[in-house]
């Protein structure tokens, strides 16, 4: 699962000094920092999830580098509960603290927060202090300064990506060739029609799965999500955020469609489970384990992020009756018009200097710690999963190369730029609505052009049905207000 770290904040000390270019000819003037003094003191507050964790993490570790700053700690548990928006208590927090730095879990809510006026742009500071970018992925950066109309607002020292796992046995016990990277789905889906389909029970085996764990997987959301897979991987979308128009109707996800029916006809795909959950049956980790498919050697290939080896991990650990899983990575697959490039990777975990930081400096010195490269080297050695963006610690787990999650470039049209602008409500409709039309097709009660006609026209209308009710709850709210002016230096 991804770890979720959600809401850092943080309030450091010294004072800021906005230079101008020693060249005139109205040259924009760039923003530097003085640096603290060697025995000046500051004080630092950090608001983050746990206080505890962020020293095991961070803290001890920044106020040895620093200890001039004196480091203290808000906890964000109180801004989760029933009933309570965690984007509004994350604010009322801000409010109230005045914290220097931000951690941002949603790339959504950093782009937000960036356009608004809320960051403080690093981009100078960066050069000023030739703090080292070069060596962290390019997607990550570029997703980064996507988020920021071309600017730098925050950094993370970790990403999220995923890349195809495969079952090497089953491939060999099969006479199946390998996977290798850069792969299409086409061909993908080719390897996985290559292994039997006859099976009953637990020897039931599939080439593919959209998702590993079985367990109660409704079968009309197994099909939206593998063509949600599919069609991003070409960079396509279901909405144009800035026309605020569904977008479905397309020869791309027509292509997109017609690979997903075709793959779960066949039998080759697993296509979901009629298992319904019983509230009155608890599972236990076990339970849960035995229902994953790729766990339990049932899975010849899944599209997974890091996460997957942690779980295979507890598997061998937890499950004694099962054969450990011989697995191996290559490539999430590729677009075969541009098989450089993947929408694989997603940010997580950006922390930014607040704009109205009263302490930018040691604010940035320590979203520059955090990000650094002798931070990388230390967190390379911690087993939390993490993909780390310096590249030079792109370790090996257990014996097998990480190297696919880091190998392609990003999808500049998959850089989601401004999905910030759809609605909430729309998403929950809009994917059962698309789940029972790709449903329609595969039982041929529908023609995937009617099918996807349906979804524009039963999709439009329920995108503006929800962008009027959070417009609504906008306005009764006050959210609707204009943002307060950053602080001037």
């Amino acid at each position: 699962m991804k770890r979720s770290r959600i809401g850092l904040t943080a309030g450091l000390a010294v004072a800021v000094l906005i230079a101008g270019c020693n060249s005139g000819g109205g040259a924009k003037p760039s923003k530097t920092l003085k640096e603290l003094g060697k025995d000046e003191k500051a004080s630092i507050k950090v608001v983050f999830w746990d206080k505890s964790y962020f020293f095991q993490q961070y803290g001890n570790l920044f106020s040895a580098k620093f200890p001039n700053i004196d480091v203290q700690v808000v906890s964000m548990q109180n801004t989760y509960g029933s009933g309570k928006d965690p984007n509004e208590e994350f604010q009322k927090l801000i409010d109230e603290e005045k914290p220097d730095v931000l951690l941002f879990d949603s790339p959504d809510t950093f782009e937000k927060w960036a356009n608004d006026g809320k960051l403080y742009q690093l981009d100078d500071v960066i050069r000023q202090d030739k703090f080292d970018i070069e060596n962290i992925l390019p997607s990550v950066v570029e997703q980064i300064k996507a988020k920021g109309n071309g600017n730098i607002y925050g950094l993370t020292p970790s990403f999220y990506g995923q890349a195809l796992f495969y079952n090497k046995d089953l491939f060999e016990k099969h006479g199946v060739p390998l996977p290798k990277n850069k792969m299409t789905w086409n061909e993908v889906l080719d390897l996985a029609k290559r292994f039997p389909k006859d099976g009953q029970g637990d020897n039931r085996i599939y080439g593919f799965a959209e998702n590993a764990s079985y367990a109660f997987s409704d079968k009309k959301q197994v099909a939206y999500q593998m063509m949600s897979g599919i069609g991003a991987t070409s960079g396509l979308s279901v909405v144009d955020p800035d026309k605020g128009a569904v977008t479905i109707q397309s020869d791309g996800w027509k292509e997109a469609l017609l690979m997903t029916v075709e793959a779960l006809k066949s039998g080759a795909v697993f296509a979901g489970s009629d298992e319904k959950f019983d509230p009155n049956k608890p599972m236990t980790m076990e339970d849960h384990m035995k229902k994953d498919l790729f766990a339990t050697g049932r899975l010849a290939m899944t599209v997974e992020g890091t996460y997957m080896i942690s779980s295979l991990q507890r598997a061998k650990e937890t499950l004694k009756d099962v054969t450990p899983v011989n697995w191996d990575v290559v490539t999430v697959p590729v677009d075969p018009k541009n098989p450089e490039v993947s929408n694989s990777v997603s940010l997580s975990g950006l922390f930014a200097v607040n704009a109205n930081s009263s302490n930018p400096r040691a604010a940035w010195e320590l979203v520059k710690y955090i990000n650094s490269e002798e931070m990388a080297r230390l967190l390379s050695k911690s087993e939390d999963g993490a993909l780390l963006s310096r590249t030079a610690y792109a370790k090996e787990r257990e014996g097998r190369s990480m190297e696919p999650f880091y190998m392609l470039k990003m999808n500049e049209n998959s850089l989601f730029k401004n999905y910030n602008k759809i609605p909430m409500g729309f998403y929950q409709p809009f994917n059962e609505l698309a789940g029972n039309e790709i449903q329609s097709v595969i039982e041929g009660k529908k023609s995937v052009d009617d099918a996807l006609k349906t979804m524009q026209e039963k999709g439009q209308e329920a995108y503006i049905k929800a962008k009027q009710e959070q417009d609504a709850k906008n306005a009764k709210e006050g959210k609707d207000q204009k943002p307060a002016e950053p602080a001037k230096n």
